[in-house]
């Protein structure tokens, strides 16, 4: 075991002078201390007012989830010596949310979303007995459809890191969305999956940008992102005329039209009402940036004649 010096630069913030601040703190520590070590070491030894949330100090309970170097993660599993760079490590709350003190977030607003998503089991009579003499089974094929998404701590980590509420405070969130999808594929629930399916197209499942990021958050391996992408395939099967199916129906449009996605006309034709704001916004967007009208949208690219060929051909054999 060795020590090494470096600078742990934390972002702080005090609720009496409503102000923020980054403070750095010179540490020689054993290179074995996690970043939650790290943090007890400074508030033991240097700054007893350091703020931080912890608990288990085991990766099981989520309280200790915070951005380290720019990516979110828990606390107690991060080593420290990993995330230094340039002989510093910066430590900074979760974004997306109000800070409370210090590194100490107020996590009420993502559970209220979460809420909305009825993350409980409403039991299907035919499926859970209203008695304790026979069992709700479920087989090993059923489970594995949302068993790793029973892994969901609720550190919050994927919504501190998600692109998708960046300016977006009606998105639900990538792990709300988890936890929908977990019970929309659960074979004992009652409640119908359109009800389910409509909430989260109305406030989550197309706001997503797929970047990712998500995905390099979570400590437990679950991939928010593909959960949702699962979502929208769902929505899109159990609906004739909804933004699931106006969206796949646009998107093979355009896509055999031109070679490409319609991003621009994707909003208003999915969204309808909605889609019509969004539209105008991406217009600005696009005078901003010095775009003429008729270059809002994409053109057909050289050789889509023989793309359109391949398409048909395909569809003849899929027949």
């Amino acid at each position: 075991m060795e020590k090494i010096s470096y600078i742990a630069r934390i972002k702080r913030y005090n609720p009496e002078k409503n102000e923020s601040y980054w403070q750095d703190f010179e540490v020689e520590v054993e290179d074995t201390l996690t970043v939650l070590e790290l943090l007890m070491h400074i508030k033991d030894k240097i700054d007893s007012s350091l703020t931080f949330r912890a608990f288990c100090r085991s990766a099981i309970c989520g309280s200790c989830a915070m951005i380290i170097n720019g990516r979110s993660g828990l606390a107690c599993k991060i080593q420290a010596k990993d995330r230094i760079r340039n002989g510093v490590i910066k430590i900074e709350p979760l974004q997306h949310l109000p800070v409370i003190k210090d590194l100490v977030v107020d996590q009420e607003p993502a559970f209220d979303k979460l809420k909305k998503v009825k993350p409980y089991l409403i039991p299907d009579p035919k499926k859970v007995p209203d008695n304790l003499k026979s069992e709700s089974l479920v087989s090993p094929e059923e489970f594995a459809l949302y068993d790793k998404q029973t892994d969901c701590i609720l550190c919050m980590a994927c919504y501190g890191q998600c692109n998708a509420l960046e300016g977006d405070e009606k998105y639900l969130g990538p792990f709300q969305l988890t936890k929908a999808f977990r019970f929309i594929m659960d074979s004992r629930d009652g409640m119908d999956v359109e009800e389910r399916i409509k909430f989260v197209e109305e406030n989550g499942i197309y706001e997503c940008v797929q970047c990712q990021m998500c995905l390099a958050a979570c400590p437990k391996g679950i991939k928010p992102a593909e959960d949702i992408l699962q979502l929208r395939r769902i929505a899109k099967d159990v609906g004739e005329d909804n933004p699931a199916t106006r969206r796949a129906k646009f998107w093979f449009q355009t896509v055999f039209e031109t070679g490409q996605i319609d991003k621009y006309n994707l909003p208003e034709i999915a969204l309808e009402d909605e889609g019509e704001k969004i539209k105008e916004n991406m217009e600005e967007e696009f005078r901003e940036r010095g775009l003429k009208e008729d270059e809002f949208g994409p053109k057909p690219f050289e050789g889509i004649k023989d793309f359109q060929n391949f398409i048909k051909k395909l569809q003849k054999e899929l027949k």
